[in-house]
């Protein structure tokens, strides 16, 4: 009977023995896990992540909204007056103005600066937790700074997808904005015309000014090419011409090529006598004797340009979309296609160069360094340094030294902070 009760004593002892071994097992299983989500996860941010990224967002808040208070306060008051004579003659409220005018322009702003807005908030947040010993509570938790930081680099991956569509969809709609000051900025229809040749028959347009609510320019001046397009004259000028687009027939045949109409021609021969004249077998301007549709005094221009071409200068082309820069690159002259070319490999490539620069003007500042003028000066180079090759690589592709391909020139930025984002994931994230 002893005998028995001592094997059911050991049997009990040694299932509890295993019980708690299965706990303990359990339990560090499930710590394990814990402490791999605390360090690795993003899919599960903790207390600590929600509160870096809090104090991130409204420091990145504050020092956004005190920029453009001050940029919008210093170049306002060079021209209040107008601002205030413009709104009551539009019956419009300046609040409504001043928002219209300089909402483009903040936001083009904050797209050629994203790294810096983004660089620097990080600066004062690891700053002030630093000063208020957080870093120090964070290194006794087991936790680095990196690990904190996770969701900074997820809200900086936000920031950089947001600011792709606004550089795509938003601020080509307020090009005209962007492009004008305040005296023109309640005649956005009417501007100067951006003198360019005409890839199809080289052409080369100018005029006084453009109506883009009708598709017009007016007192417009048409130099034509020597020998090919010169019989009536080397310079045709007209009261206005409005560009009319491709007309198709009932059997999807063009009837009508797009083209500039010129309205009450001034030519060194009275066109409604004379014949259109050919350019590689097709017409290439055509005269009321030869076609029913333009009225006496009118003749029509083919062209490969469309109105809204002659808006662009080197300067606006930088807010058109991909669609429009490659149809610059279709229609447009070689070194209107070379700065498109430039352009569009630069839009396809910035996404991807503006996250290497904050990554690594992040990782200065989240290595386990205290002091903060080594921090500050560390940050203040690298956004200098990356402004300065970015600056360089474009140079070296413009039309006047043209070293290296418009291509290269926009991703050779993007090859070199790669390989230094790889070299500081080595160093500071291990």
């Amino acid at each position: 009977m002893s005998q028995e009760l001592s094997q059911s004593r050991l049997a009990s002892d040694f299932d509890e023995s295993q019980e708690r071994k299965r706990k303990f097992l359990n339990e560090m299983r499930e710590d394990s896990q814990d402490i791999s989500r605390t360090r690795y996860s993003l899919l599960h941010p903790g207390s600590i992540d929600w509160f870096v990224l809090r104090q991130f967002l409204v420091i990145f808040l504050i020092i956004t909204l005190g920029i453009s208070a001050i940029y919008i306060i210093m170049d306002a008051l060079n021209s209040a007056d107008v601002f205030l004579q413009k709104s009551q003659q539009h019956n419009m409220s300046i609040v409504v103005v001043l928002f219209q005018y300089y909402m483009p322009r903040l936001l083009s702003l904050f797209d050629a600066l994203l790294s810096v807005f983004i660089i620097v908030p990080g600066v004062v947040l690891v700053i002030l937790m630093i000063r208020r010993n957080e870093t120090i509570a964070l290194s006794c938790m087991g936790i680095r700074r990196i690990r904190a930081a996770y969701m900074i680099f997820v809200a900086t991956i936000v920031l950089i997808v947001f600011f792709a569509f606004c550089r795509e969809f938003v601020l080509p709609s307020q090009r005209s904005i962007i492009g004008c000051d305040i005296n023109s900025f309640f005649e956005r229809d009417k501007c100067r015309v951006e003198s360019k040749s005409d890839p199809l028959t080289s052409v080369y347009i100018s005029g006084e000014s453009l109506d883009l609510e009708h598709k017009t320019i007016i007192q417009p001046v048409f130099n034509m090419p020597m020998i090919i397009l010169d019989k009536y004259g080397q310079t045709i000028t007209a009261e206005y011409a409005e560009w009319m687009p491709e007309e198709l027939g009932t059997n999807a045949k063009p009837t009508r090529p797009a083209g500039f109409l010129l309205k009450n021609v001034v030519a060194d021969k009275n066109l409604d006598n004379e014949s259109s004249l050919m350019l590689n077998g097709q017409a290439a301007l055509i005269t009321p004797k030869n076609r029913s549709w333009p009225k006496k005094g009118d003749c029509f221009l083919i062209s490969g340009i469309e109105i809204e071409d002659l808006t662009l200068n080197s300067q606006l082309m930088e807010y058109s979309s991909m669609k429009e820069l490659r149809r610059i690159m279709e229609r447009m002259p070689e070194n209107q296609r070379r700065d498109a070319a430039i352009i569009l490999h630069k839009r396809i490539a910035k996404p991807f160069v503006d996250f290497c620069v904050i990554f690594i003007g992040l990782s200065f500042i989240l290595a386990n360094d205290n002091r903060y003028l080594v921090i500050l000066v560390k940050t203040s180079l690298w956004c200098g340094g990356s402004s300065i090759i970015i600056s360089i690589s474009r140079a070296l592709a413009s039309d006047a030294d043209q070293l290296i391909s418009p291509a290269l020139a926009a991703w050779i930025p993007l090859i070199i902070f790669s390989a230094v984002a790889a070299y500081v994931w080595d160093r500071v994230y291990y």
